[in-house]
C-alpha cells in the first residue's frame, strides 16, 4: 500500500512537472520575452514614421540656390546704389495694383526705368489659420507715356483679400539687375513704400 501512495504521489509529481513544462503556458515569459518585444514593436513603428515623413535635408539644387544668394545680394545692393522707392497701392474694386517707381537724380540720369518689373505676392493664409504660403506672381508694365507709374491687373490671380482687412503679404519686386522686398500690414487700407536706401 505504502507503494501505491509512492507511486501515485510520484505520477502526480510527474504530471504536474508535465504540465509546467509547457513554455508558452508559463506566466514568467510574458514578462520575460514581452517587454523586449513591445520594443522592438515600437521601434519598428517609429522606423515607419521617422522614414515616411522625413524632411529633406539638402535641397537637390543646393548649388544653385547658393548661387541664387550672392545674385539676390547684388541685386539688393544695385538697389541702394540706385536708391529706388516705389509705392504700391492695391485697388480692389478695380483688381488692380498701382505702382510708381523713382530713383536718386543720379541714378535716373544713368539708368532709364525698366518697361516692365516682376512683382511677387506671397500670402500665408492667417486668416484661415493655414500655414502653407500662396505665391502669386504678376509683370508690372510701365503705363504708356508714363516715366515712373505701373500697373498690373490682378483680376486672373486669385488673390482672396476682400473681408479679410488684416492680411499680411510679402512683396517682391524684380527685375534682373535689382530687388526691392518688403511686408505690407493690411494691404487694403495702406499703401506699402519699398526702399533700396543705404
Amino acid at each position: 500500500m505504502s507503494n501505491n501512495l509512492a507511486t501515485s504521489a510520484s505520477d502526480g509529481l510527474l504530471t504536474a512537472m508535465a504540465k509546467k513544462d509547457l513554455w508558452y503556458k508559463e506566466p514568467w515569459l510574458v514578462l520575460v520575452v514581452g517587454g523586449p518585444l513591445i520594443v522592438v514593436c515600437a521601434s519598428l513603428f517609429t522606423a515607419y514614421l521617422a522614414y515616411s515623413g522625413a524632411d529633406q535635408i539638402v535641397a537637390k539644387d543646393y548649388y544653385r540656390q547658393g548661387l541664387m544668394i550672392n545674385t539676390n545680394l547684388q541685386r539688393d545692393a544695385q538697389a541702394r546704389e540706385l536708391q529706388l522707392v516705389a509705392t504700391l497701392q492695391l485697388d480692389i474694386a478695380q483688381k488692380k495694383m498701382n505702382m510708381i517707381l523713382t530713383a536718386a537724380q543720379r541714378a535716373q540720369n544713368s539708368q532709364k526705368m525698366p518697361s516692365e518689373v516682376q512683382l511677387s505676392l506671397a500670402s500665408s493664409g492667417a486668416g484661415t489659420g493655414s500655414i502653407n504660403e500662396i505665391i502669386h506672381r504678376v509683370s508690372l508694365k510701365l503705363i504708356p507715356g508714363s516715366t515712373a507709374n505701373y500697373q498690373a491687373d490682378l483680376s486672373q490671380l486669385g488673390l482672396a483679400l476682400e473681408g479679410n482687412a488684416k492680411t499680411l503679404l510679402h512683396v517682391k519686386l524684380e527685375t534682373n539687375d535689382w530687388r526691392l522686398t518688403g511686408d505690407w500690414h493690411q494691404a487694403l487700407e495702406n499703401t506699402l513704400v519699398l526702399k533700396g536706401v543705404r
